[in-house]
C-alpha cells in the first residue's frame, strides 16, 4: 500500500492510497499507464519517504526519435562519438542534434541538457 499525494496546483492536493508499491507506481508513471484520479495529463513522481508525490510536469518539447535516443544515451554517459557509432550517424549529425536539443530546452551546456532530461524522465 502506498499513500499518494496528487498535487494539482499550489492550493489543491488530493490524497489517496494505492494497493501497489511505490516502485510499481513509479513504473506506471514512466510507462504512461498510471491512472491518476485527478486526470493529470503528464504526471511525474517524487518519493517522499513512504509516500509518493505525483504532480503534473511541464510538457517536454516535441522530439524526433533520433533526438529522444540521443538524449537517453547522453543521460547514460555516452560521448557524442559513442552515440555516433551506436546510432550509425555521422559525428556532425549527432552534434547537430545536440545543438537542436539545447535550443529546444533553452540551455547552453550538455550538462544542463542532461540534468533537465534526468529530472523529467525519472
Amino acid at each position: 500500500m502506498t499513500h499518494v499525494f496528487i498535487v494539482l496546483d499550489a492550493n489543491t492536493c488530493i490524497q489517496r492510497d494505492y494497493p501497489k508499491t511505490a516502485d510499481e507506481l513509479f513504473r506506471e508513471i514512466e510507462l504512461g499507464t498510471f491512472e491518476c484520479p485527478a486526470g493529470l495529463k503528464n504526471p511525474t513522481a517524487v518519493r517522499l519517504q513512504n509516500y509518493l508525490l505525483v504532480a503534473e510536469r511541464e510538457t517536454s518539447p516535441m522530439l524526433s526519435v533520433n533526438q529522444q535516443r540521443i538524449l537517453f544515451l547522453l543521460s547514460m554517459g555516452a560521448s557524442e562519438a559513442e552515440i555516433s557509432q551506436a546510432m550509425q550517424l555521422s559525428f556532425s549529425g549527432v552534434r547537430h542534434h545536440v545543438t537542436a536539443l539545447k535550443k529546444k530546452y533553452n540551455v547552453s551546456t550538455r550538462e544542463e541538457l542532461i540534468s533537465i532530461y534526468s529530472k523529467t524522465h525519472r
